[in-house]
């Protein structure tokens, strides 16, 4: 107990402080879960992945930068709530395959303990069935939908098509109440088609969930979508302030390197480092591709010629492809002035 001097100091910084350390205690020691939908619900498995901010082969300056914006969501309570907003955050992971952007968000769940939600949007047939969905979510969770340019079809004709297995799953909802005219005398199963033409998932149906008047069903959540083509996007899904950060994940750089190498061999230096930062700068490889060259021996003199190796081939092949695109040139030049 405290006296009547101190307890004023004592509820405003001692009693939040301890709470502050004990839910960091209890995050600390949660045992993390990956779950998956199946049609209307969520299996969890008990999640391991060995991710962290420590191993993930990235450029150290995006690093922090991701670190440093979770630490601030998870300060930011009382702001949320004082600006009228959401307490969520939403990045958008993009970039080529192999660029570790699932690694980045397993080491995001591990850093700030949070389970996984992984959203298969190709198990989800009508705009009810992921609300159903979303809705179910705890607090503290990510949210995560990989590859999303693929989730939505581009082409109205393929969009429009009712499916049996859509039909099925909305036998849980109901249509009934329906005032289309479309729908007045039509037999239970044609009226569902109907409605469920309205119905149906759709992209508005999911941002409604992430920044419309869905997104306050829960709080302190993280949305982190995914796409190796940020080119095919609907413009929807990039406008300012829907996905609070852009992460590009591009090929590996010196620094990513140094990681993978760390993470291998336990080295932070050797005598074929430079010749391998030179190369590193003149080609395009994903830190999966170094990943793999560096898991193909134990010895690390061994694995790094083998990467030199594989780095002056792919140099090779760069200097023949453009060398081709230079001749093609000159023979449509030539054709052209004929």
């Amino acid at each position: 107990s405290f006296d009547a001097e101190h307890t004023d100091t004592a509820l405003e910084r001692y009693v939040p402080f301890v709470m502050a350390t004990a839910e960091q205690l209890q995050r600390r020691e949660r045992v993390l879960r990956i779950f998956m939908n199946e049609v209307r619900s969520w299996h969890g498995f008990n999640h391991h992945h060995p991710a962290t901010f420590d191993t993930i082969a990235m450029e150290p300056d995006l690093k922090k930068s991701i670190v440093d914006d979770l630490d601030r969501f998870l300060k930011r309570k009382e702001y949320y709530r004082r600006i009228g907003k959401a307490w969520k955050r939403g990045y958008l992971l993009h970039g080529p395959p192999g660029t570790g952007k699932s690694s980045l968000v397993a080491a995001m769940a591990n850093y700030l303990r949070f389970n996984l939600y992984d959203l298969d949007l190709s198990e989800v047939r009508v705009n009810a069935a992921l609300q159903r969905l979303l809705i179910s979510m705890p607090n503290k969770s990510i949210l995560v939908i990989e590859d999303i340019d693929c989730c939505f079809d581009a082409n109205p004709r393929e969009a429009h098509k009712i499916t049996t297995a859509a039909l099925d799953q909305a036998e849980d909802f109901d249509f009934s109440s329906s005032d289309s005219d479309d729908a007045v005398g039509a037999p239970p199963r044609a009226r569902r088609a109907g409605d469920l033409q309205q119905q149906k998932l759709t992209l508005s149906g999911l941002l409604n969930f992430i920044d419309g008047l869905w997104s306050t069903s829960g709080e302190e959540r993280v949305i982190v979508f995914t796409t190796n083509y940020k080119e095919r996007l609907d413009p929807a899904l990039l406008r300012p302030g829907r996905m609070d950060m852009h992460v590009y994940m591009g090929y590996c750089g010196w620094e990513a390197f140094k990681t993978l190498a760390h993470n291998y061999f336990l080295v932070g230096d050797h005598p074929l480092f430079p010749e391998i930062r030179q190369l590193l700068a003149g080609v395009e490889v994903t830190p999966a591709e170094v990943s793999e060259m560096l898991l193909r021996s134990e010895d690390a003199d061994a694995a790094l010629r083998g990467l030199v190796e594989f780095l002056r081939e792919r140099t090779r092949r760069r200097a023949r492809q453009e060398a081709a695109i230079d001749d093609n040139q000159v023979v449509a030049e030539k054709g052209n002035a004929a």
